[in-house]
C-alpha cells in the first residue's frame, strides 16, 4: 500500500477507474439515501404509532438539528487531530447501532418519545463529525489533479442520493413499515463502513500540533482566518443566512487551503 494521495489513474479523467475512490464514493451515497428513509420514519413513528403532538414532532426535528449548532466547529477540529477514515467508520458503526434500536425496540418493546428525541439527537451528532472528517478525507485520498473532479461527482452524488433517499422513504415505510425502513438505515451505515474498511489506501497521520493548543483555540484561530478571507467570509455569512450549519462548517472546510496560515498552526485539512 502507498502513503499519500492515490493516483487515479494513467489516463486523465478516469476516476471511476480508482477502486478506493469507488468503495468512498458508493459508502457515501448509500448512507445519505438512507437518511432520507429515516427522517420519515421517525415522524411515523411518533405520529402513527406514539400518536405525538405537534410539539413532539417539533422537538424530534430540533434534536436532529442541534447538533449541527452545537458540534460543527468541533466536529472539525477532531478531523484534524486524527485520521479521518477511522473516525468515519466510527460513525458510521454508531450509526448502525444508535437507528438499530429503533426496529429492536418495535419488535420486541415499545418505542417512546424519549427514544426517538436520543435517537435523533445522537444520529445527528455522529453525522456531523463523520461528515467533517469526510469532507477531510478527500484531498488525502485523491492526489490534487483529480480532486476537483472527485469533489464534483461526490457533490452530484450526494444531490441525487439525498433526492432519491427522500422519495424512496415514504414509499418504503408505506410498503415495509418505519421500523422496517430505518433497519434499511441501519444496514447502509454497516455497508458503508466495509466500503471503507476495504479502503487499501494508507492515509498519512495528521500534522503534529502543540500540546498548548486546545480545541477553542483552534475553533477561534479558524474563524479568525474565515472572517479575514472574503470568499470564505461570503460562503459562511449565507449559510448563516439559510441556518444551515452544517453547510457552513463543510463549506468553509471545502474552500480552505490545505496548508495553515502563515501567521498560526491552523489545519483545515482542505485543498
Amino acid at each position: 500500500m502507498r502513503s499519500g494521495s492515490v493516483q487515479a489513474s494513467d489516463r486523465p479523467g478516469s476516476l471511476w477507474h480508482n477502486r478506493d475512490f469507488r468503495r468512498y464514493w458508493g459508502g457515501q451515497a448509500i448512507t445519505i439515501t438512507g437518511s432520507g428513509i429515516t427522517t420519515i420514519g421517525i415522524s411515523v413513528i411518533a405520529v402513527v404509532d406514539l400518536h405525538a403532538s405537534t410539539m413532539h414532532v417539533a422537538v424530534i426535528a430540533f434534536a436532529g438539528k442541534l447538533p449541527h449548532l452545537l458540534l460543527s466547529l468541533h466536529a472539525g477540529v477532531l478531523a484534524d487531530r486524527y485520521r479521518k477514515r477511522p473516525v468515519i467508520i466510527g460513525c458510521d458503526l454508531g450509526c448502525a447501532a444508535v437507528l438499530a434500536s429503533v426496529p429492536l425496540a418495535a419488535w420486541f418493546a415499545e418505542n417512546s418519545l424519549v427514544q426517538l428525541y436520543l435517537v435523533a439527537f445522537t444520529v445527528a451528532a455522529l453525522q456531523v463529525i463523520g461528515s467533517n472528517a469526510s469532507i477531510s478525507y478527500l484531498p488525502a485520498l485523491l492526489d490534487k489533479e483529480h480532486l476537483k473532479e472527485g469533489n464534483a461527482k461526490l457533490g452530484a452524488s450526494a444531490s441525487l442520493a439525498d433526492l432519491a433517499g427522500t422519495n424512496a422513504g415514504g414509499l418504503l415505510v408505506a410498503v415495509l413499515g418505519a421500523a422496517r425502513a430505518i433497519a434499511l438505515d441501519s444496514l447502509s451505515y454497516l455497508i458503508s463502513a466495509w466500503c471503507l474498511l476495504r479502503i487499501r489506501h494508507r492515509e498519512p497521520a495528521p500534522a503534529p500540533r502543540s500540546l498548548a493548543s486546545g480545541q477553542w483555540a483552534e475553533i477561534l484561530e479558524g474563524l479568525d482566518y474565515t472572517l479575514k478571507t472574503p470568499l470564505v467570509r461570503s460562503i459562511d455569512l449565507l449559510a448563516h443566512r439559510r441556518c444551515d450549519w452544517a453547510t457552513l462548517g463543510l463549506i468553509t472546510r471545502a474552500v480552505m487551503p490545505t496548508d495553515p496560515p502563515a501567521s498560526g498552526d491552523f489545519h483545515p485539512g482542505r485543498p
